[in-house]
């Protein structure tokens, strides 16, 4: 036996004996009501993710380059990534010194562990990328890039690199 989710229509009259049809209101099963409770989470879901996705993709991008530099031994354009504040405590030379050193030990390719973007008001925007890279002494390393953006430009403001 089937059963309707209609309720019956109600037919009323007015003062004229007119008969006046009140429009019948259909329920929602529960099967309805999940899925479309389930249906809209699933678009918040998706809406956070791509909101995520969009704002660490700018510094993402740059941490990105700053590894490849790293990996090609190319400290000059790693240098050219850094923030003017790091600038002012980190050498070209320094900066040389650090790529040659490192280069020759991460060889993998880098996996991206974790990443976020954090934003207060009065403060400039920073992110955080933490990476993990296989090493030519097959160990893996964990490499952290710390980013700061300034007049919408993203720069590295530091980075370290640990053994795992």
């Amino acid at each position: 036996m089937e059963t309707s989710n209609t309720q019956p229509e109600v037919v009323e009259t007015n003062d004229n004996q007119d008969k006046v049809v009140k429009k019948t209101k259909q329920k929602w099963s529960l099967k309805k009501k999940l899925t479309v409770i389930i249906g809209t989470i699933v678009v918040l879901i998706i809406t956070l993710v791509l909101i995520a996705n969009t704002a660490t993709s700018a510094p993402l991008k740059v941490s990105d380059e700053l590894l490849t530099d790293i990996q090609a031994g190319n400290a000059t354009a790693a240098y050219n990534l850094l923030a003017d504040d790091t600038k002012a405590g980190v050498t070209p030379d320094d900066m040389k010194a650090t790529v040659d050193q490192i280069s020759p030990i991460l060889t993998g390719k880098p996996s991206v562990q974790s990443k976020e973007v954090s934003a207060e008001s009065g403060k400039n925007t920073t992110a955080k990328i933490v990476y993990e890279i296989a090493g030519s002494d097959k160990l893996t390393y964990t490499v952290t890039v710390n980013l700061v953006q300034k007049d919408d430009a993203w720069k590295v403001s530091d980075f370290t690199s640990d053994k795992k």
